[in-house]
């Protein structure tokens, strides 16, 4: 709920009142008429009247530039009334607001109030999703409104817009510091209202992350800073509740519901006691008090009518949840129908989540399978984008939570310095003082007995300074010693932060590919078995059901098979049981695990070389050897693409060559995906499936044979996949007993 500054409101018959700026200027016009009339005594009245002229004009002047900005006070008032109701308007007049402050450069209002007008072009701007607009208006305001060198409230208006702009455009570690730096302006100036706005913000960026414990915190912390205001309250407290909600505490949610709904009574708004109460009632649903949602419901209902539109929509969704709860399907189909009249199922806004999942578990109930699939479908995108927005969401927080961290760790660390070398200077300026006063002394007592002792004296002395010195040597060498300690204790903290920061990056890495490749197949294992166990169904579908729960289910112990081989492998549990292979025979097994060579429609699978090479190597290593790099290679290649595997003989072995023709891999991706879980693609936007093992286990594989793995590859070109074996591996394949033994091993 965004707050604009209250402008100056412009005084009544402005023309028959004297301004206060213009005090100094009516005792100058004055003082200017004395002395007109003393030059008309002495120099006649035709000087007088060249005088009067000069005068009238300069007050006429001054008139003129008050009132345009007395306009410009006018405009921004305005500005900031319809700025809620009518976002354009509002631009309109910040625009001419601005026009206004451009035509007086050289007055001294010029910086803030072009700051101020700028702020609600901005603010206008985001409100009608200019967002570009917006972050260029609000940037040349903070840039006016930070050269007049002090502390405003026009400041942290500009810091929230800056956050409000960075969280719509996504950019959520910036509108976490911009929020963060709203407030404690806010707070240096004690300005408690825009406090509570600030922290607002700070719940609404954090709901985004789905993080609830911190969420609540700042709403109640919200409400606390400025109870005066009703908006505000009422804001906490609704989204306090809708936080209950999100995380299944709906008894806790009610109350929140119920404060908020008084205040949107008394403030006679029935738009946001609709919202409300379709709050109130789904969270009456969840536990159990269906007459009590029912009244909620229907209240709703009747405060924005009874049509298939608007708020009504999620009122008609609660009264369907609430006759499921009942067993009355039917009675809860019709409310269904109505809240989703008009809407297509595949665009719905995220608003629509658990109205979706009303309809599917309705539907489901009724044995309506084609509707209860179409709403299982749209509810599962709207959460697969809620969840994609609060991973990154989240990994942007932590982010920005660990710049702040770090920086005040950097504070903490330059602050300790800085205090131990003070200590250590004011300690040797207290040795130096102590030194000079006793030289002073000692020179007093060489004055009085100069003449007996003065040989005797100046050895001592000498002697003193020498120890005095020997003692600064010996503190600076300690204090070098310290300062090389602490070089050296900082790299360990920045060594160990850096590892840290590779951990918590390969930890998000692992989930996101291990949560997306997991819920992907069991989403559709659990989806088509719950068809299959309700039997409404015609049975030729089954036998297509049961396969694809089977090839979902392949699919997951594919993943974790390769799971669980690269960490056998990374532990060094894995040992190769060496016989005599043909590797000829390996790749036509590997092709008849993969479906043949003409299994694939449209691709060209060839083979080439001398396929009579007999190796001394583990055949079920091999074979997944091939398997792996001829699955990535018919995984990117298209239609008409061609793929040929080669065994060539080299001079230091046998290379297993996997060549494609199609799409290839960038040269800067390449690192990425020999390493563990590494993929050209991002997590939430590559086409092709898999999480990231195939590659790193050939590698693992090829070097646990004592050879080495290389890829080629140029985005557009295709890319060549080669496994290089050593000469020792390689059996001469016409020595007795070779042929026998590979005969015996097939």
């Amino acid at each position: 709920m965004p707050r604009l500054a209250l402008g100056r409101s412009r005084k009544p018959h402005a023309e028959l009142v004297i301004n206060d700026a213009l005090a100094p200027r009516r005792a100058q016009l004055v003082d200017m008429l004395r002395y007109g009339m003393l030059v008309r005594s002495r120099f006649g009245p035709s000087l007088w009247m060249l005088l009067l002229v000069f005068v009238c004009h300069t007050s006429l002047a001054a008139r003129a530039v008050q009132g345009e900005w007395d306009d410009f006070d006018r405009l921004v008032a305005a500005a900031q009334s319809r700025m809620m109701a009518d976002p354009a308007s509002a631009l309109s007049e910040a625009q001419r607001a601005a026009s206004i402050a451009r035509h007086h450069k050289s007055e001294q209002r010029y910086r803030e109030a072009a700051a101020t007008a700028l702020w609600l072009e901005a603010e206008a701007l985001t409100r009608t999703n200019r967002i570009a607009e917006a972050r260029a208006a609000v940037t040349i305001a903070s840039r006016l409104a930070a050269d007049d060198g002090r502390l405003s409230k026009l400041d942290g208006d500009l810091a929230l817009s800056r956050a409000r702009i960075a969280e719509s455009s996504g950019d959520f570690a910036s509108a976490l510091k911009n929020y963060h730096q709203a407030h404690g302006i806010f707070v240096r100036l004690g300005i408690a209202r825009s406090q509570s706005l600030a922290l607002l913000g700070l719940g609404e960026l954090y709901e985004k992350a789905r993080d609830f414990d911190r969420e609540i915190r700042y709403y109640r912390e919200a409400a606390q800073a400025y109870p005066g205001d009703r908006a505000i309250t009422l804001g906490s407290a609704n989204n306090l509740g809708f936080a209950y909600v999100q995380m299944g505490r709906y008894a806790e949610a009610i109350p929140r519901f119920q404060q908020a709904l008084d205040i949107a009574v008394s403030l006679k708004s029935p738009l946001l006691q609709a919202s409300i109460l379709a709050n109130l009632a789904f969270s009456y649903a969840r536990v159990q008090k269906l007459a009590e949602a029912e009244r909620a419901a229907d209240h709703a209902l009747i405060l924005v009518g009874r049509d298939d539109a608007g708020e009504a929509r999620f009122a008609w969704g609660v009264k369907a949840e609430i006759e499921a709860r009942r067993g009355a399907l039917d009675v809860a189909a019709s409310d269904l129908q109505r809240a989703f009249r008009g809407v297509d199922l595949k665009t719905t806004p995220p608003l629509f989540l658990v109205m979706h999942q009303i309809a599917y578990e309705v539907y489901r109930a009724r044995g309506d399978l084609p509707l209860a699939m179409a709403h299982l479908e749209a509810f599962k995108r709207l959460d697969d984008q809620g969840r994609s927005l609060a991973a990154s969401t989240n990994l942007a927080l932590l982010g920005a939570q660990f710049d702040f961290a770090r920086q005040d760790l950097e504070i903490a660390h330059l602050r300790s310095a800085e205090l131990e070398r003070d200590i250590k200077l004011r300690k040797s300026q207290a040795q130096v003082q102590a030194i000079v006063f006793a030289s002073i002394i000692l020179a007093a007592i060489l004055l009085l007995v100069w003449i007996a002792w003065r040989h005797a004296i100046l050895k001592r002395h000498r002697n003193a300074i020498a120890q005095k010195n020997l003692e600064l040597v010996n503190t600076l060498e300690e204090r070098d010693e310290e300062i090389q300690r602490r070089i050296e204790v900082e790299s360990q903290l920045r060594l160990a932060m850096e590892a840290a920061q590779q951990a918590s990056r390969s930890k998000s890495h692992f989930l996101a590919n291990m949560s997306h490749e997991l819920r992907t197949p069991l989403n559709a294992i659990i989806g088509f078995s719950e068809l299959i166990l309700t039997g409404h169904m015609k049975p030729e579908k089954t036998q297509e059901y049961a396969s694809d729960i089977a090839q979902g289910g392949r699919h997951l112990l594919a993943v974790l098979n390769n799971v669980l081989d690269m960490a056998r492998i990374e532990s060094g549990k894995v040992e190769l049981e060496d016989r005599l292979v043909r590797l000829g025979d390996i790749v036509d097994h590997a092709l008849s695990v993969l479906g043949g060579r003409n299994a694939h429609t449209g691709k060209e699978i060839r083979t080439s070389g001398d396929s009579d090479v007999v190796l001394r190597g583990d055949e079920v290593k091999l074979r997944q050897i091939v398997i792996n790099l001829v699955s990535n290679a018919l995984k990117f290649t298209s239609e008409g693409d061609v793929i040929e595997i080669r065994i060539d003989r080299t001079v230091d072995g046998v290379d297993l060559v996997v060549e494609d023709n199609g799409e290839g891999i960038p040269k800067d991706k390449l690192p990425i995906i020999m390493e563990p879980f590494g993929q050209a693609e991002s997590t939430y936007a590559r086409s092709h499936g898999g999480v990231g093992l195939g590659l790193p286990i050939v590698k693992s594989l090829v070097e646990l044979h004592g050879g080495r793995f290389t890829i080629e590859s140029e985005y557009g070109s295709g890319t060549i996949a080669r496994s290089h074996l050593p000469q020792e591996r390689v059996v001469d394949a016409s020595s007795p007993g070779a042929a026998a033994a590979v005969e015996r091993a097939a």
